[in-house]
């Protein structure tokens, strides 16, 4: 008897999260970001490899038998390359057109406290050229006039303002240009002459075992000096870094001059699916499961194509190649199979049915993902919080985490984070105020000084960051001395009774159904009544009133308690583990917490998880975003 009531309880529960599915699916088209495949065509994605105040003088690139030069233009929305010389030397560096010094192998600008070795200065032949046939031409009268007066003068092409120019030697100042040119009056009386001076805007390349330039090029600023590799024998080459790290596409090289640094960018442009392929085994491992290996390829492209032009007012280019955007090194890691999901999932993204939407990811969620909203702010219908009971967690790196601090501790490292508020020796009291959704992720937290300062920090985010010398989340519980904590390890999953696909058992079970009303019930305990909310919903055990969250329902086993989700009986088997974690000094806080990461969008370790249970891409981002759709972004309207 005891057990019908419950079954039809868990009925009666599910029955108003499908509803409430159902309303939330019905509000997103009123508030999803306006994104389509109209407003954007990614032909080719741009991102930044050294930028900022990362940048240093001169770049080395390395190819198997040279590079192709392009003039490239990467605008927020014309991307192009237009070919204009080729350099068969498997080794380049791409330096600032100025006087450079040299110590153990890297440039930077002269000072006087080095030799300089590379100078900003040159003879110019006057007359430009249209055409690379001309130059080259006339390079060839430059030679001979050189060799006929015996002088060791090295002639260059140069690409200035869209024409080919003549260069002669670097030197460090003009009176040294004039001196050389001294040297050659025979052909400096047949062909005029001028001195280039070293310009803003103007890179060189070099040959860094000589310091010989080999080309220069200035556009103004306009479009930049761009590099890919030669093909060898038929073959595709790469560009290789001084990292070994190899990157399809091409490389582009800009001046970057402020008053703080000086340097030449670099940026690396190619097409969207060869940056994804670079993208997906530096977030996963290459080596995981195919579906693991597609539901990314899907998750990156998403985050891709909605965060093109996410630097570009900064720094010019799309994306960056670290956490805060990607993670982006190249396709050194991709091995076939990630070459192979890529290619299986060309152009698909996570949709709403209309525009496409920004997808996030965190390393693990510990049972439960954040809500956007809640994380970072805005109105967000799509990213909401998620109940993830298949997540191995417990198993994972990080996926559990201890710290211990002290309060005095804690108040300097608020302080240090900008929190003036807090101006007591100590933090004396911790409060969690709210929970993202129903989720595990602290909204809000407050920490009360020995002054009986107050410092309530808000969003998810937030938390995490305000001390993430602590933790690696915000899905965390906290406590002075000691701290109660639970987690889950999961049993068994079986994806069939996941999705859905294989029906609820638990709901077979159930012959008549009761309605309980649409008024808020109550829970006897053992201190009286406790009345329920529309979202939280209690049950009485034999040691307490268990919250029952959104999302979160059980039934008890012998063995065990296996969640039930909204299609029925979910097949994750789940058991539950409460631990008191204690403090090694009583006077300190205790965190004990789960997941690693902002906490929103799909779990990494989560999609190993689910592959390894057997589901497909689909099913994992389905599980992850019930509230969206896949599609192929050239087909939206």
């Amino acid at each position: 008897m005891k057990n019908k009531l419950w079954v039809k309880i868990v009925v009666w529960i599910l029955a108003i999260l499908m509803i409430g599915s159902c309303v939330s699916a019905a509000l997103i088209s009123i508030f999803a970001a306006k994104v389509s495949a109209a407003e954007i065509e990614p032909e080719y994605v741009t991102v930044g490899l050294m930028y900022g105040s990362d940048v240093t003088v001169g770049f080395e690139t390395v190819s198997t038998v040279g590079f192709t030069v392009y003039a490239a233009t990467a605008g927020r929305t014309e991307r192009s390359l237009e070919e204009i010389y080729t350099i068969e030397l498997p080794k380049i560096s791409v330096v600032c057109d100025d006087n450079l010094s040299q110590s153990a192998y890297t440039y930077s600008i002269y000072t006087g406290s080095l030799k300089c070795i590379v100078g900003g200065y040159h003879l110019e032949v006057k007359k430009g050229f249209d055409t690379l046939e001309d130059a080259e031409e006339m390079l060839e009268t430059v030679i001979e006039g050189l060799e006929d007066e015996d002088s060791d003068m090295h002639p260059f092409i140069a690409y200035i303002d869209g024409e080919y120019k003549i260069r002669i030697g670097d030197y460090s100042s003009e009176e040294r240009v004039a001196a050389k040119k001294e040297t050659i009056p025979d052909l400096a009386a047949e062909i005029k002459m001028v001195t280039a001076s070293p310009s803003d805007t103007c890179v060189s390349i070099v040959d860094p075992e000589t310091n010989t330039i080999y080309f220069e090029f200035d556009d103004g600023g306009e479009r930049m000096l761009g590099l890919s590799a030669l093909p060898k024998n038929g073959e595709k080459q790469y560009l290789k870094t001084p990292a070994n790290r190899l990157y399809d596409g091409a490389f582009l090289y800009e001046r970057y001059k402020t008053d703080s640094v000086d340097g030449v960018a670099l940026t690396n442009m190619l097409p969207l699916e060869d940056y994804i392929a670079g993208v997906v085994p530096y977030e996963i491992s290459p080596d995981w499961p195919e579906e693991a290996l597609r539901a990314f390829a899907i998750t990156v492209r998403s985050y891709t194509v909605q965060n093109l032009n996410r630097h570009y007012s900064t720094y010019g280019f799309d994306i960056c190649n670290s956490t805060h955007c990607q993670v982006y090194r190249g396709i050194t890691s991709a091995n076939d199979a990630v070459f192979e999901a890529v290619e299986s999932t060309e152009g698909l993204v996570l949709t709403d049915g209309e525009n496409i939407i920004t997808t996030y990811y965190s390393s693990s969620m510990g049972g439960y993902t954040a809500g956007a909203e809640d994380t970072w702010g805005g109105e967000d219908p799509y990213l909401l919080p998620v109940y993830t009971p298949w997540e191995r967690y417990s198993e994972h790196n990080k996926g559990i985490w201890y710290s211990e601090v002290s309060g005095e501790e804690l108040a300097d490292y608020l302080r240090s984070k900008g929190y003036d508020e807090i101006t007591g020796k100590r933090i004396v009291d911790i409060q969690i105020n709210s929970y993202s959704g129903d989720s595990p992720y602290i909204y809000s937290i407050t920490y009360t000084d020995s002054k009986d300062n107050e410092l309530t920090i808000s969003r998810c985010d937030k938390v995490r960051i305000s001390i993430s010398k602590y933790v690696n989340s915000a899905n965390f519980v906290v406590g002075k001395g000691s701290v109660t904590f639970e987690y889950d390890e999961v049993v068994d999953i079986d994806v069939d009774s996941l999705l859905g696909s294989a029906g609820g058992s638990y709901i077979e079970q159930v012959e008549e159904y009761f309605d309980l009303g649409s008024a808020r019930h109550t829970v006897l305990t053992a201190d009286g009544l406790l009345r329920e909310s529309s979202t939280r919903h209690y049950v009485q055990t034999a040691d307490d009133v268990v919250r029952v969250q959104e999302k979160k329902l059980m039934v008890a086993t012998a063995d065990n308690f296996n969640y039930v989700g909204a299609t029925g009986g979910s097949g994750v088997t789940l058991e539950h583990h409460t631990e008191v974690i204690e403090a090694e000094d009583e006077d300190n806080f205790i965190i004990a917490g789960k997941g690693w990461g902002h906490g929103v969008g799909i779990s990494q370790y989560g999609t190993y998880d689910l592959a390894e249970a057997g589901a497909t891409a689909e099913q994992i981002l389905a599980l992850y975003f019930p509230l969206l759709e896949i599609r192929d972004y050239h087909e939206l309207e």
